[in-house]
């Protein structure tokens, strides 16, 4: 179910199964390189061909060949990826969304399922992530050091197990791809129209090889720098509440917590560089050594208005038909200003070492070994600082604009501020990967069976996660003192929002107090400030230990995780009725341990409480102590991939198997608390160490026609029924303490749902070669996807979709002729569930969202070219509410960004 409207695929599965008329599956092919390597030995004249057509065609290409369902993408030329961003690019893939932070493609989302069940390699290599969890953020990697990515949307035993939704490989330039000298730059400015500041991005790639081409180096390097605003009115959520308004009982109304307007400035600076070596000794025998470094640098400032709503302030109510509250105003309530600052950094360092060797004319053998870290640095925390005065104002939802109008006395000169909240937090996050694998690949001559593939794999993986924060009770300390604090004039200042959501619908406040965080807490920091607090003594305690630098929590935890997969894959061809038929059955069995290891105060024991006869009252340690949990389990991962080519042009593939996806490492926490209460009533609540992987069945029917080079049309159906998919449920656990045995109703992430995906895509290539000149020279790509889900998790009537779930369609026209490139590229992705409901609120929902995008070139000569790039050209904004359209959570608008730049090939 998907808006109410049921969806099935039966029929298009009859069609398909009627096309195939067998059961069969393709041949997968070498490896692209081994088979580029190999037509350049036979044919030394090989004209390449570059562009956009020369990338279209190359990745039609790969999609044709391929033994399984796959759709790629490929640079243009050395170091020219087709978008800024590598997340961008894989968004024109069909079923493939995108979620953004401040404008840029992050995480992907592929035929619905999220950002945690796909999987992002490197030349086949995990990458370590920032993300905290096993989500690859893209924004660490530099487009102009990737040379292509495929999207493996069906499952075969040799492709690393892990993904449900799908794997993506992303793959590197080498050296002895390009015999010779080679060199490319590139320089262009980048304009970000929120902020009218042009960021200076440049990059650069050499390539040499020597001895007869039997040795080749290769060093790339990026520089990325953005200097941006994004504009942002923010709701947090719409509670239901049955407080009386007014003192008059008006039933469950729908509760706006607040209203915040946020104006975040941001610096987003990236270096990136790569380093390969490569040494052919012999014709059979390749080694690959490599490197790849990347440190990406995101500073920001917000500032912020914020407006805290409460039910026992409101007066004069107004609600609209779904008994949302639109109108009201709000007394004896404070009027703020909020400052947050952050300068985190991440860094990702990655080496590798690959032998390739023929070991025979039938036997060729792939040994792989590598390693990645990545960190996440908040550096001295992100800052969240409040100052406010006294005061009243009017809230007012009623005129349906995108932005409420918020009504009060305005700031004045001489206003005095008082101190708020105030604090230092962040997370520091260690991801650190150890892989070893080796593949073998056997000719036989055994009827139709033609090869055989088999192969191992090992991986040890680390993820570390420490959260530090101010210590208590130093940030509210200040607010709650029985006199605020005033703050010196000096360190305030008037904020200018300068135009703020101009590109959305109201009439927000356009200017607010401000001032710097570091000059508020150096001020609390001051004996002038602590000796007016309450209690000064125990502020001073604090001081003398850490003031408002952020402290350790002591629950930091780490969860360590080793795989060992072993797999085999059996290739069969023939022909049926003259048309070529091809299988790969494959078989690949994983075996998983994990070790949680943390920190949290123990329950020593349960005694009765005095105050609250026949309860019990929990004793508990007063240090923290360590606490290890492990676990293990194994899957085998069956998986059947089939090709049959009806004709030379239309091919039909049949793809069954079994895919695992394991759950987020910071579910897999090994913390836990325990309550007071009555015997029989004794809750808890933690993560859940003991988490099994999601299993899903996944079967795939496709019909492609390449009706001419670089065209073909194709439509694909798939399901996808998985099992285990994590719901939040209470388990008995029992608990032996000195005093007897008692059990606890714990509140844990459990394997407990299942949840079945329906979908249909369907995908264009054309290019009008046939057309007089100079018309020759466009195309177009056209994609859409349909999806649909149903899950044991939906409670009642109503059936609710998957949280990320939805249709998505892009439509790219593109024009090459001669010295001149032009593309436009329209993306769309449909409104999609978020976050599901709970108790206290309906679900959160992410409104229709398409972006334009363009790009050209003009090539000067052979060596030089110049080209101009827009992002978001028509400013679209990123909207986002409840269950009602009224309910609006979240507008952002993040403007449009181009560049213009030279580009030379040398």
């Amino acid at each position: 179910m998907k808006n109410g409207k049921p969806f099935k695929l039966s029929y298009l599965t009859s069609l398909l199964m009627l096309n195939l008329g067998i059961t069969g599956t393709a041949l997968a092919d070498q490896n692209l390189a081994e088979a580029e390597t190999k037509k350049s030995e036979k044919d030394p004249e090989v004209i390449t061909v570059t562009g956009i057509r020369g990338s279209l065609i190359n990745s039609v290409g790969i999609k044709q060949d391929a033994g399984n369902v796959v759709d790629a993408i490929s640079a243009e030329d050395i170091g020219k990826f087709p978008d800024q961003n590598v997340a961008e690019s894989l968004q024109r893939i069909t079923g493939v969304s995108i979620d953004r932070s401040g404008g840029e493609g992050q995480l992907i989302t592929v035929r619905g399922m999220g950002p945690e069940f796909n999987s992002v390699l490197l030349n086949g290599r995990t990458l370590a992530t920032t993300s905290g969890g096993r989500a690859f953020s893209f924004d660490i990697l530099a487009s102009e050091l990737i040379n292509g990515a495929e999207v493996h949307k069906t499952q075969s035993a040799a492709i690393q197990e892990g993904a449900i939704g799908a794997t993506v490989d992303i793959s590197t330039v080498k050296p002895l791809n390009f015999p010779g000298f080679k060199a490319v730059g590139s320089v262009k400015g980048l304009y970000d129209d929120m902020t009218g500041k042009l960021s200076p991005q440049f990059s650069g790639l050499i390539s040499q090889t020597f001895n007869d081409d039997t040795f080749g180096v290769l060093a790339s390097f990026s520089h990325y720098k953005r200097e941006s605003r994004y504009d942002q009115a923010n709701t947090a959520y719409y509670y239901k509440t049955k407080d009386l308004l007014e003192g008059q009982d008006y039933g469950e109304v729908y509760f706006p917590r607040n209203y915040d307007q946020i104006a975040q400035t941001e610096t987003r600076e990236r270096n990136s560089g790569t380093l390969v070596l490569q040494y052919k000794p012999s014709k059979d025998v390749t080694i690959t050594a490599d490197a790849l470094y990347s440190d990406f640098n995101v500073k920001y400032r917000q500032d912020v208005f914020p407006m805290w709503f409460e039910t026992g302030k409101v007066t004069n109510p107004v609600l609209d038909d779904s008994n949302t509250l639109v109108k009201a105003d709000f007394v004896d309530s404070f009027i703020e200003t909020l400052v947050r600052q952050s300068d985190a950094d991440n860094t990702l360092k990655a080496f590798g070492l690959n032998l390739n060797w023929q070991l025979t004319d039938s036997w060729v053998m792939s040994a792989d070994i590598n390693t990645s870290k990545a960190e996440h640095d908040p550096g001295k925390g992100w800052s969240d600082v409040v100052a406010g005065r006294p005061g009243e104002y009017t809230y007012d939802r009623t005129s349906g604009d995108l932005v409420p109008t918020m009504t009060f006395e305005n700031f004045k000169e001489g206003d005095v501020l008082t101190a708020g909240w105030a604090s230092l937090q962040g997370t520091r996050v260690e991801d650190e990967v150890l892989e070893a694998k080796i593949d073998n690949d056997f000719i036989v001559e055994m009827g139709p069976l033609v090869q055989i593939g088999f192969g191992a794999h090992y991986s040890d993986r680390t993820l570390g996660s420490t959260y530090a924060e101010t210590e208590n009770p130093l940030p509210w300390i200040y607010a709650d003192n029985s006199t605020r604090i005033p703050l010196p004039a000096e360190l305030l200042n008037i904020y200018n929002a300068d135009g703020f959501l101009s590109g959305g619908s109201g009439n927000p406040t356009q200017s607010w107090p401000t001032f710097n965080s570091d000059d508020i807490f150096a001020f609390l920091s001051t004996e002038d400030a602590i000796a007016q607090l309450d209690d000064p003594d125990a502020v001073r305690a604090i001081f003398n230990r850490a003031g408002f630098a952020m402290v350790d929590d002591p629950t930091a935890y780490e969860v360590n995780e080793k795989l060992m997969s072993l797999y085999t894959d059996f290739y069969f061809e023939g022909e049926v009725s003259d048309m070529p038929w091809s299988i790969v059955a494959g078989l690949r069995y994983v075996r998983t341990e994990s070790e949680s290891v943390g920190n949290q105060v123990a329950l020593l024991d349960l005694v009765p409480s005095n105050e609250k006869p026949g309860e019990f009252r929990a004793i508990t340690s007063d240090d923290y102590v360590p606490v290890t949990v492990s676990h293990d389990y194994s899957n085998l991962l069956p998986s059947l991939n089939g090709k049959l080519e009806l004709t030379d042009d239309i091919v039909a593939r049949l793809a069954w198997s079994k895919s695992i996806t394991r759950p987020e490492l910071a579910e897999m926490s090994p913390l836990s608390s325990y309550g007071d209460g009555p015997a029989d009533k004794l809750f808890g609540s933690g993560s859940n160490p003991k988490l099994n992987p999601f299993e899903s069945t996944n079967i795939d029917f496709t019909l492609e026609w390449y009706y001419q080079e670089g065209s073909y049309a194709a439509i694909a159906g798939f399901t996808k029924d998985v099992d285990g998919y994590l719901g939040y449920g209470e388990s008995e656990e029992i608990v032996t303490l000195p005093s007897g045995t008692y059990t606890y109703k714990m509140s844990r992430p459990i394997n407990e749902d299942s949840t079945e995906i329906e979908g249909l895509e369907i995908a264009v290539q054309h290019m009008f070669t046939n057309l007089p000149a100079p018309f020759d020279g466009l195309g177009f790509i056209a994609n859409m996807t349909f999806v649909d889900s149903e899950s044991t998790a939906d409670k009642g009537a109503e059936k609710l979709p998957l949280i990320g779930l939805s249709d998505s369609q892009n439509l790219i026209l593109f024009y090459e002729k001669d010295e001149f490139q032009f593309r436009i590229a329209y993306n769309n992705r449909d409104r999609f569930m978020q976050s599901k409901p709970q108790s206290w609120r309906d679900g959160h929902y992410v409104d229709d969202y398409k972006q334009v995008d363009i790009s050209g070139s003009y090539d000067i000569n052979e060596n030089l070219t110049v080209f101009f790039e827009g992002i978001n050209v028509t400013n679209e904004l990123y909207i986002k509410n409840a269950e009602h359209a009224n309910q609006t959570l979240t507008v952002t608008e993040t403007g449009p960004r181009y560049s213009l730049g030279i580009r030379g090939n040398f």
